[in-house]
């Protein structure tokens, strides 16, 4: 991020607009005498000191704050260079100046520009510039001797234009002085604040000279347009009305369109003139802005302006009143949405579709992990989800003090089975006992497919002798069971074996022999039987 938007940045460019404002007034009454020419060029020294001033404020990296502080001398030195012209051909009715004074005028400040530009060579106006501390992003400027030399020039010009006001504020007729004092009231703002920053009065070494210049551009615009000698009054609406971008309807008290400004006929659609008819007929085509009208909105509401959806506009309803409270009218300010709702309306569409999108990787997520746990052929819980599943079994059975029975399984004969019937049945023989163990095992209670044949119960909460029984009876329940094939019934018996916790082992990987130990007693033994784990007689190895 290069540029950081502050409460400082904010204002210089109020400021900034505020100057721009009194600039165009002055631009266009600018022939009609030399002081309002200078005055127009000055207002425009002024609006740039004041942007490069907030681009300043802005800016993080510390060259760039330095690039935009040696642009703010250009800003200033116009500032006095025209500010003494103004005052000139203001108080003394100048018509022209000769080119060797306007020479003169201009050499010292150019003079300083030059130094500030260079100063990287030398080093005399700043000695040094860091940035301040975090969070502020301003930068402490050290001043050297060549500063000290930029503030004469400021200061004697400044006081020189400020002197021949103070004249002029005691002298003529009474307009005349009414408009010198507000024009050396709006003169002394940037005085007061530069002096202040120079003598380090400021908070945080804030410069405040281009921020006093909103309060002189407020105060030249009162004394010089509200007082008839740039005939502001017509320049101010057709500048503001005219040609703001919003549209601006104004209704009176009997509801009649009395003004109109051009983006306001566009936004409505309206093809003649509105003035003077009721806003009722006028806006015969917006009946939903006419019903908002009525019931007296005054938050701001949203609309389209016609039935194909080509213009959406936001507006906000006002009630016009005087200085004494008294109700006038009411004042439309109509405001092109189109381009901003179309793309809220395509960031919704977008963030709907990355929902359903999230939704569906979510899905996958679930569904590789059911596949990453789940054995593909029979759906059972795989060898990979015991390990991770089965030190939590017996930690809450240690926890609460439960038994946990261990039953494992071994089909028998099934190599047999492959080999005589295939492995497509070898695999259907395979899925009916899955089948069996799904319909007998209980909530809380597990099965796995351990790999091939051999499969594992888990049942929290079984004994050693419910272990066998429930092992038993799945015996019994697989040898009447059969597996059709080609016209024939493959059927074959299975061998177990039970191991319990914390009977014979506490530790996973202790139970996990233990039980298969079982199942290879039982295998042993002639097959088709559940044999117990017997510490005395298998005598499991450490594991």
């Amino acid at each position: 991020m290069y540029f950081q938007m502050t409460f400082q940045v904010g204002i210089l460019a109020l400021v900034a607009a505020i100057n721009a404002l009194v600039t165009s007034m002055a631009w266009h009454c600018r022939d009609s005498t030399l002081a309002r020419q200078y005055f127009s060029w000055m207002m425009a020294a002024a609006t740039f000191y004041a942007a490069v001033a907030a681009m300043e404020a802005g800016s993080i990296d510390l060259a760039n704050k330095i690039f935009w502080s040696t642009l703010e001398y250009v800003g200033t030195g116009g500032i006095i260079i025209f500010f003494v012209l103004f005052t000139e051909a203001y108080v003394h009715g100048r018509s022209r100046f000769t080119r060797q004074r306007l020479i003169w005028l201009s050499l010292w400040p150019l003079i300083n520009i030059a130094l500030v530009a260079t100063n990287t060579w030398h080093r005399w106006v700043w000695v040094d510039v860091v940035l301040a501390a975090p969070p502020s992003n301003s930068a402490i400027y050290s001043h050297g001797p060549g500063y000290a030399f930029v503030l004469a020039c400021l200061y004697l010009y400044s006081l020189w234009g400020i002197h021949l006001l103070g004249r002029a504020s005691l002298s003529g007729g009474p307009l005349h002085q009414r408009q010198a004092r507000w024009l050396l009231a709006g003169a002394l703002f940037p005085y007061l604040g530069g002096t202040l920053y120079s003598l380090e009065l400021t908070p945080a070494n804030l410069n405040l000279t281009p921020m006093s210049f909103m309060a002189t551009g407020l105060l030249c615009f009162w004394g010089l347009f509200r007082m008839g000698v740039f005939e502001a009054i017509p320049i101010a609406r057709e500048t503001l009305i005219e040609h703001l971008r919003d549209g601006v309807i104004v209704v009176n008290l009997e509801h009649q369109v009395i003004d109109i400004n051009p983006q306001g006929r566009s936004l409505t659609k309206l093809k003649g003139s509105a003035v003077g008819r009721s806003i009722h007929s006028a806006l015969s085509n917006i009946p939903e802005l006419l019903h908002h009208y009525d019931q007296g909105t005054e938050t701001p509401f949203c609309l389209w302006t016609d039935s194909h959806n080509t213009c959406h506009i936001t507006v906000q309803s006002s009630a016009l009143k005087d200085y004494r409270g008294k109700t006038h009218g009411r004042l439309l300010v109509l405001r092109d949405t189109t381009h901003q709702y179309l793309a809220e309306l395509k960031l919704r569409q977008a963030n709907t579709r990355l929902s359903l999108q999230l939704q569906e990787i979510e899905g996958l997520q679930v569904k590789l992990q059911t596949q990453a746990s789940r054995d593909q052929l029979t759906g059972l819980f795989n060898r990979h989800h015991l390990h991770e599943t089965l030190p939590q079994v017996l930690l809450q059975a240690r926890q609460k003090a439960y038994s946990v029975a261990f039953i494992m399984l071994d089909i028998d004969y099934f190599k047999r089975v492959n080999d005589t019937f295939g492995h497509r049945a070898g695999d259907l023989l395979i899925q009916a006992f899955s089948q069996i163990l799904l319909v007998q095992i209980q909530e809380g209670e597990t099965a796995y497919r351990l790999g091939g044949e051999e499969f594992l119960l888990i049942l929290p909460h079984a004994t050693l002798e419910s272990g066998i029984q429930r092992a038993d009876y799945i015996r019994q329940e697989f040898n009447v069971s059969a597996v059709p094939w080609n016209g024939k019934d493959i059927r074959t018996t299975v061998s177990g074996g039970v191991a319990t916790f914390p009977n014979h082992a506490t530790q996973a990987d202790d139970l996990l022999h233990a039980v298969d130990l079982a199942l290879y007693a039982a295998k042993k033994s002639g097959r088709n039987q559940i044999t117990c784990f017997n510490p005395r007689i298998h005598q499991p190895s450490s594991v």
